[in-house]
Parts: structure tokens; C-alpha cells; sequence
């Protein structure tokens, strides 16, 4: 009984020093792909992972929509998530951040929706861009494959004027 007891608090210890493990300082470099609800298409992009703290990490990121029917789209997000360790090898953080997202389109898309906010009037089947300042919040999850990659799930909703979507995206990194 003592033994198992004994075995029970040292495994225990173990599994804390993981969960408390000196990540401040360290990057990572990564690839994702989702989809956008809003733009209603596949994007794929790159982020970067930069560990300010033990918990708070900070995450760029670049994402290229594939054009569908007309309508492009890519943005930039500046996110910062706050790690909350579950057990030694998977991670739950939340999500808060900003973007800037880039829209483009023919007049012939959506002429109640999109054609209107530019000028108003018919249709000419012209190409036209917006540009759009928003904030983000979500939840992902992280899950460690090996000592330096890793893989996530990210699930956030991004507020943009007229244009606010779900985005789901999965990825995967290396960190050194």
C-alpha cells in the first residue's frame, strides 16, 4: 500500500513539472488550414508562436482565402493566447486579438451587399476591394505530437464590420 502510494505521488510530481515547463522565450513556426463561414471557403497560412511568459504566447498570423464566386479574401491577425495546461501533452487556451482583413470582389457578387457600400448603383461587373479593421475571440487546443511538434485547433469568431464569420483552422508547428 505504501508503495502504491509512494509510486502515485512521484508520478503526480512528474506530470507537474511538465504542466509548469519553462517554455518564456521560446518560438515556433507553423502551418494552418480552416475555413471561413463568411467568405465561405478554404484558407490556408502561416503563423508564428512566441512565448512572452510561461503561459501567455503571442501569435501572428497569415491566412489566404481561396477565391469562390467572386469573392477573395486574406487577413492578418496579431492574437495572443494564454495557456492553460490540462496534462502532459495537450494544452486548452483562450483566444483575444485584433486583424486586419482584406475583401475583394466583383460588383456582380452580392449587389444588395457588397456593391452598395462602395458606390451604389448597378452592377458592372468591376473588381473592388475593402479593407477591414476587427477583433478576435475563441478557444483552441493544442496537442503535443513529439518534443518539438506540435498540432491545433482553433475555433474563433472574428468580429468585422459587415463581414463578422466563424473560423475554424488546424495546423501544425515546429518549435525550437
Amino acid at each position: 500500500m505504501k508503495k502504491s502510494l509512494l509510486l502515485l505521488i512521484l508520478f503526480s510530481l512528474l506530470s507537474l513539472s511538465k504542466l509548469s515547463a519553462q517554455f518564456e522565450g521560446t518560438f515556433g513556426i507553423g502551418v494552418h488550414a480552416g475555413y471561413g463561414a463568411e467568405v465561405n471557403s478554404l484558407g490556408v497560412g502561416a503563423h508564428i508562436h512566441y512565448y512572452k511568459t510561461n503561459n501567455l504566447r503571442f501569435a501572428p498570423s497569415f491566412t489566404w482565402y481561396l477565391e469562390r464566386k467572386g469573392l477573395g479574401m486574406w487577413l492578418m491577425d496579431a492574437d495572443t493566447h494564454y495557456m492553460l495546461p490540462l496534462s502532459f501533452s495537450t494544452s486548452l487556451y483562450p483566444i483575444a486579438g485584433i486583424h486586419y482583413s482584406n475583401w475583394s470582389y466583383s460588383d456582380w457578387v452580392d449587389p444588395d451587399r457588397l456593391y452598395d457600400q462602395m458606390q451604389g448603383g448597378n452592377p458592372s461587373g468591376e473588381e473592388h476591394t475593402l479593407h477591414r479593421l476587427g477583433a478576435n475571440l475563441g478557444l483552441g487546443f493544442q496537442y503535443d505530437i513529439s518534443y518539438r511538434v506540435r498540432a491545433n485547433f482553433e475555433l474563433k469568431y472574428q468580429f468585422i464590420n459587415d463581414y463578422s464569420q466563424v473560423q475554424l483552422m488546424t495546423g501544425f508547428g515546429f518549435w525550437f
